[in-house]
């Protein structure tokens, strides 16, 4: 099976769009020959031909036409798929439980998270205050996310779960076993 690459589908639109090689290349970033050769390179891997081309015109063909019909909307819902992906890297989401001491989480951390949740409305903040330290490992059972490595509470032990520490410039942790 032949691997295809989004930028030929989106060289046959461009085509079909404007009518042109040459204006096709130009909104694409591309030479014309380049254009020209990954069409080429696509008929052939097709077996069809896509576009009827003379020296002053360009066409699709019956086959070309349906290709475009149903390549369309599909590179719509795989941009769509990419961006909505995009959009959740960009912005956090899920839980987040915080465990403090009462006076904290009054003083302290009640602007800061309504603050936060004003600038993040996808994340959930859980904030505890049960008067005594917990240890998040053992009593709570959710992954947690720390600079961007996952640790499934459940297996996190000996070691590894004695050197969670906070780093506010975000440097890599360094544990002494």
């Amino acid at each position: 099976m032949a691997i295809y690459k989004l930028t030929d589908f989106h060289a046959v639109l461009a085509i079909s769009r404007r009518g042109s090689f040459r204006a096709a290349a130009l909104d694409l970033g591309m030479s014309t020959s380049a254009l020209s050769n990954a069409i080429a390179r696509l008929e052939e891997h097709l077996g069809v031909r896509l576009f009827n081309r003379t020296t002053r015109s360009v066409s699709l063909t019956g086959a070309g036409r349906r290709f475009v019909d149903q390549v369309s909307p599909a590179l719509r819902d795989i941009h769509q798929a990419l961006d909505t992906v995009r959009a959740q890297q960009e912005t956090p989401s899920g839980a987040l439980r915080i465990n403090t001491f009462a006076t904290a989480g009054r003083e302290i951390l009640a602007p800061l998270v309504l603050e936060f949740l004003r600038q993040f409305p996808e994340v959930r903040v859980d904030v505890v205050t049960e008067g005594n330290l917990v240890d998040i490992l053992a009593d709570w059972h959710a992954p947690i996310w720390w600079s961007g490595l996952i640790v499934s509470a459940s297996s996190a032990s000996g070691p590894l779960a004695r050197c969670f520490r906070a780093r506010a410039d975000d440097s890599p942790m360094s544990c002494a076993a």
